[in-house]
C-alpha cells in the first residue's frame, strides 16, 4: 500500500478520483453531488502534494468547510485558510 492509499483510506466515506492536470498549480478540487463528496487529485503533482491536497480537500468535506463561485470572495478565502488549518494539524 502506497502512502497515497493510506491517507485515502482515512477517508473511506469519500470518492476520490485521481486525474491528471498539466497545469502546475492545479492540486484538486473537492465536489459535493448528490450528497457524496468527490475528491479529484491531480496526479501529475509529487507525492507530498497529493498527500496534502488529499488532506486539504478532505478538511473541506469533513467540516462542511466550502466557499462560494467567486475565487477571491471573503466565503472562499475563509474556507480555504480552515482547510489549510485542519491539513497543517492532521495526524495520521
Amino acid at each position: 500500500m502506497t502512502r497515497i492509499e493510506m491517507y485515502v483510506d482515512h477517508f473511506p466515506d469519500y470518492i476520490f478520483y485521481g486525474i491528471e492536470v498539466e497545469h502546475n498549480l492545479y492540486y484538486g478540487e473537492v465536489n459535493k453531488i448528490n450528497g457524496k463528496v468527490i475528491i479529484y487529485i491531480n496526479i501529475l503533482q509529487p507525492e507530498w502534494r497529493q498527500i496534502d491536497t488529499i488532506v486539504h480537500e478532505a478538511g473541506h468535506a469533513e467540516f462542511n468547510m466550502y466557499g462560494d463561485e467567486k475565487r477571491w470572495s471573503m466565503k472562499t478565502m475563509l474556507a480555504e485558510k480552515q482547510a489549510e488549518y485542519v491539513c497543517r494539524h492532521f495526524n495520521l
